[in-house]
């Protein structure tokens, strides 16, 4: 078998929280912020609203066959050869989304903390770290997400404690000022970049030891990490106001500057930076992880951490060449939606309407 390990309906849900907030706790605030000025906040909400009832077909649509993953689903639904190409679509996609992880991650660390250190030694310490990862298989990535998500959740609420004084509810006015269609436009950054993108788990369900509160639990992490990316934004927009956040790729980060207690408690904004990378890269090491998985699955290979170095040796160059720079970066991210949406609704949409039509053959004992 290519993965033996399994984690427990609990650890799926604080993984499912790290993946909702991931790097989207940064760059959310800014690309809504940027689409509906004020309105931020209730694009958020609408993403929120939005974006829960695909979580939950994501997870409805993998219990259709419990053990097997969105590979096999593809093999067996539409056959060797169509089910192979779009095994290959989802193989490009998860390969192109860790390198945007891994691409945001250096292009942050650079140009606000180390600012003097290369990217490629950026680069080469995340991927060491992510090979690490998920050479040590999916049970101690679970593991590792629990231990750290007390300390994650203290730094995230102590943040926003901090950051109340200085927020103003004067800056959400007017409400709707610009019209209904730039807030729908900004929920759909939300919708999908914290919600379609949960599709990679469905490389990730069949290790969870199935329970009677599975779904319970899921949908619960789904939950607070919605209302936690929702707050985010809202209170990004009431501390720097709309006008700052839209501008501002790492909007968060400027917020978080402005904490001042006494004139005592001042330049924290490294909680903030701490919380982001913890997020960022358990997003990116399950992502990889579900690369790895469906490569090997789609090669029939007996292992799937043999492909862990070359693949990081690939990520090495493909997170320079994915976005050349932050310019090019921000007028992608619209395009990107639609492939999320893909991913995350079409193909297992198109997946369960041919389920339906071949339900009786295929579950028809061979």
């Amino acid at each position: 078998m290519l993965e033996n390990g399994r984690i427990s309906t609990k650890q799926l849900a604080i993984l499912v929280i790290y993946f909702i907030i991931g790097d989207m706790l940064l760059i959310l605030p800014s690309l809504t912020a940027a689409a509906s000025k004020q309105d931020a906040w209730l694009s958020g909400g609408i993403g929120f609203l939005i974006g829960w009832p695909i979580a939950w077909f994501l997870f409805r649509f993998s219990r259709i066959f419990p053990n097997l993953t969105i590979i096999e689903y593809n093999r067996r639904l539409l056959g060797k050869w169509i089910g192979g190409i779009i095994s290959i679509f989802y193989l490009y996609y998860f390969l192109t989304t860790v390198s945007i992880l891994i691409r945001e991650a250096g292009d942050f660390l650079t140009t606000q903390i180390f600012t003097n250190t290369p990217m490629n030694a950026i680069h080469l310490i995340l991927i060491i770290i992510l090979v690490w990862g998920v050479k040590s298989g999916v049970e101690t990535i679970a593991r590792t997400a629990e231990t750290f998500f007390p300390l994650y959740f203290l730094l995230f609420v102590s943040l926003f404690i901090l950051l109340i004084p200085q927020a103003q509810l004067i800056r959400l006015q007017p409400v709707l000022g610009g019209g209904i269609l730039p807030t729908i436009r900004g929920s759909f950054y939300t919708c999908t970049f914290s919600f379609c993108e949960l599709c990679s788990l469905l490389m990730l369900f069949p290790r969870v030891i199935s329970s009677n509160h599975t779904e319970r639990d899921y949908l619960l992490g789904v939950f607070f990490g919605g209302m936690a990316i929702c707050s985010t934004i809202l209170l990004t927009v009431l501390v720097i106001g709309p006008n700052l956040a839209s501008i501002h790729l790492y909007a968060t980060y400027i917020s978080a500057q402005k904490i001042n207690i006494g004139n005592f408690v001042q330049r924290v904004e490294a909680i903030l930076a701490l919380n982001w990378i913890i997020s960022t890269y358990f997003k990116s090491v399950l992502d990889l992880y579900a690369f790895l998985l469906a490569t090997a699955q789609f090669f029939k290979l007996r292992d799937y951490r043999s492909l862990s170095v070359p693949t990081g040796m690939i990520l090495f160059g493909l997170a320079f060449t994915v976005t050349p720079n932050v310019v090019y970066f921000n007028k992608v991210v619209d395009y990107y939606i639609f492939w999320d949406v893909t991913c995350a609704l079409g193909i297992p949409m198109l997946l369960y309407i041919v389920y339906l039509f071949r339900k009786n053959k295929l579950l028809t004992p061979r």
